[in-house]
């Protein structure tokens, strides 16, 4: 079983796993699911084909591939915000280990020493537990939406002085869930 992890079949699995999972995000979770599932998608699934695309060829692992780390960059950066601003715990998980792909970039242009293989390491291995986490987290949010209901999808909405809300300006109307819920009586 193990032989199919580490043959030349992996990337088609993880391909399959994250296609799947992500659909199910896309279909049955809430906003932070979506943004998770949709930054994945075009990150990484669209983005790796446009690549080989473009390139004609597979992760360049003797220096820095640039394409793949401002992905991993961009990535980043949206799954941190995600990560602030949602009312879920995993999704700092998911924030964290997309920034140790990022960092296997950074880490490979400081230091000549470190082997190609190494360095595919350090970029693929968080893809795998991005989707564990996402996985997890929808699975939460699924039997925690038929326990209790509805609940909100962003942290608690901060004052802004001006024109509007801080999150009506940074997350449009689709991703915000005003309404009420058993834990806003908690507060």
């Amino acid at each position: 079983m193990l032989e199919l992890i580490f043959s030349d079949y992996r990337p088609y699995l993880q391909d399959v796993v994250a296609w799947t999972l992500c659909c199910a995000a896309l279909l049955w979770g809430g906003s932070p699911e979506r943004i998770v599932a949709a930054t994945w998608l075009i990150a990484f699934e669209i983005g790796t084909v446009s690549h080989k695309y473009i390139f004609g060829e597979a992760r360049q692992l003797e220096t820095i591939d640039w394409y793949f780390a401002s992905i991993d960059l961009l990535a980043a950066a949206i799954l941190i915000a995600t990560a602030l601003y949602a009312n879920r715990n995993y999704t700092l998980w998911i924030a964290a280990m997309q920034l140790l792909a990022f960092v296997a970039h950074v880490s490979r242009g400081l230091m000549d020493a470190i082997s190609p293989l190494t360095y595919a390491i350090m970029v693929i291995a968080p893809g795998w537990l991005i989707l564990l986490f996402l996985a997890a987290g929808l699975i939460r949010h699924i039997r925690r939406k038929r326990q209790y209901g509805d609940y909100r999808d962003w942290r608690v909405r901060m004052p802004a002085s001006g024109d509007g809300d801080v999150s009506e300006r940074l997350f449009p109307d689709w991703l915000q869930s005003n309404r009420k819920t058993w834990r806003d009586e908690l507060k």
